[in-house]
């Protein structure tokens, strides 16, 4: 008798243990994990899986307080930098916290929506701005399967190295399972004197034309913001 009651006995146990268990964290889901007017089946993350800029970030034990709505809508603060942003862009608070900014880019007649986030992390051994590009040129892809060829642009902002890439295509994401047709996602690597700043604008091909402009204004703008910390 008690040698048939011990193995229902253990297996009582370990299923009542997994019930205890407190679930796996979820992973930031990364660019389209949070890009509004989504499902909620499309937005479900891929398993812990993080972006290399944001892995750095997950190390730090005491993650700083959530950032505040700007003073000025029509000013952007964020990681040491300040620029001016369109006044139809929505901020709003980040959906996690690797990410220092975010603001919702509205799109035109009712269109789908954009999203505009801002990461930022303590620089590392093959953060380079190649191994980037060519990671995200994986999350492409063009109508024949090939990743997507970015226009890639050098330049210099009030003394910072920027680089701005702009990709196009069927997005995949960066496990690879997303599939949304006719994305475009413009993204600026801005090396300011506090590290590597990402400003990653992603949606529909349509909204983010539209507001290509503003966001180029803002990179093009940034600067220094003397009265950060």
């Amino acid at each position: 008798m008690y040698r048939l009651l011990a193995p229902l006995f253990v297996i009582a146990l370990s299923l009542t243990g997994c019930e205890d268990s407190p679930p796996l964290p979820p992973a930031e889901a990364g660019e389209a994990a949070s890009m509004p007017g989504t499902s909620t089946v499309d937005r479900l993350p891929a398993p812990n899986r993080v972006t290399p800029e944001e892995s750095s970030s997950a190390e730090a034990k005491d993650p700083p307080p959530p950032p505040k709505p700007p003073e000025n809508p029509d000013r952007a603060q964020f990681a040491g930098l300040v620029g001016p942003v369109p006044p139809t862009w929505q901020w709003q608070p980040p959906r996690h916290h690797f990410r220092v900014a975010q603001w919702m880019v509205p799109g035109r007649d009712g269109s789908e929506p954009a999203e505009l986030v801002v990461t930022t992390f303590p620089e590392a051994s093959g953060n380079t701005v190649a191994n980037n590009l060519e990671r995200w040129a994986r999350q492409f892809r063009t109508t024949d399967g090939s990743p997507s060829k970015p226009e890639v642009e050098s330049l210099t902002v009030h003394e910072m190295p920027v680089t701005i890439a702009d990709y196009s295509g069927e997005y995949l994401g960066m496990g690879g399972g997303w599939h949304k047709e006719g994305y475009r996602m413009i993204v600026a690597i801005v090396e300011s004197p506090s590290g590597s700043v990402f400003l990653k604008l992603l949606g529909p091909d349509a909204t983010v034309s539209a507001n290509a402009d503003g966001y180029r204004h803002l990179v093009m703008n940034l600067e220094v913001d003397e009265a950060s910390p």
